[in-house]
């Protein structure tokens, strides 16, 4: 597990960071779900002031707060125990990967025998297979490896991948969002990681437009835009433009 970074900004552990989305018609979301609208956009704010409060007196620090806005801008605070609230202009960027980590480069992945079936699946363009294919070799690699190690991520990008060539959406929106979060969470090298967020977004407005429900990964895409790419305005304003609103979800 990756230990949370002391940011260059404030001198504070990075983590916890609570993430809110504003949707068009005011509602407040949150990990977890819609927050209660006791009377309009700020009361719902402050609700999630309190339990941000309520965490910051547990640890007694500081934690961090975004809010991914209608406009797809993000505001970030720090809330104090007493309840203190402090805007704060940087947004936590994750540590510089270690160049040395050969294992993002794939090494001993490369040579895993069920590799093979992948690989001719995708010479035959036989896309569906080479996503079981794939998908095998990832729970393959999870069980041996577990979550956090490199080569469970890399084979879980594979996967997500081939969904995307075999164009089963709601999978692929699925299998890029754990591969940005996680890649994200143990400071891989970034330009990938902003890839498979990029296909999320792109996958998951191809499973709306195909009918398939996909509301609770629009969410999960949401939160983690604001904590990921903080600054892809036009990516977030689109998403939170099309999640649905507690009165209609």
């Amino acid at each position: 597990m990756v230990s949370p970074s002391l940011s260059a900004d404030t001198g504070i552990p990075d983590e916890p960071h609570l993430t809110l989305v504003v949707l068009p018609d005011g509602t407040v979301h949150a990990i977890g779900g819609f927050l209660p609208d006791t009377g309009g956009l700020w009361s719902s704010v402050h609700t999630a002031w309190r339990l941000a409060q309520a965490e910051a007196e547990q640890l007694v620090r500081p934690v961090r707060v975004s809010v991914g806005q209608q406009d797809g801008t993000v505001a970030a605070y720090l809330v104090h125990p007493d309840g203190r609230l402090d805007p704060i202009a940087a947004h936590p960027q994750p540590p510089a990967p270690d160049p040395a980590d050969s294992r993002w480069s794939g090494g001993e992945l490369d040579q895993h025998p069920l590799l093979d079936m992948v690989r001719t699946a995708h010479r035959e363009e036989a896309w569906h297979a080479a996503q079981m294919a794939a998908g095998r070799l990832a729970a393959k690699v999870r069980a041996d490896l577990g979550d956090d190690h490199p080569h469970t991520v890399l084979a879980a990008q594979l996967e997500a991948f081939f969904a995307l060539h075999a164009r089963d959406w709601p999978a692929a929106v699925r299998l890029n969002l754990l591969v940005a979060e996680s890649r994200h969470r143990l400071s891989a090298p970034p330009q990938e990681t902003k890839r498979a967020l990029h296909n999320a977004v792109a996958a998951w407005f191809h499973a709306r437009t195909t009918g398939h429900q996909v509301d609770a990964h629009g969410y999960a895409l949401a939160h983690l835009l604001v904590r990921v790419a903080p600054h892809d305005a036009r990516a977030l304003s689109a998403v939170l433009r099309s999640l649905p609103s507690a009165a209609t979800a």
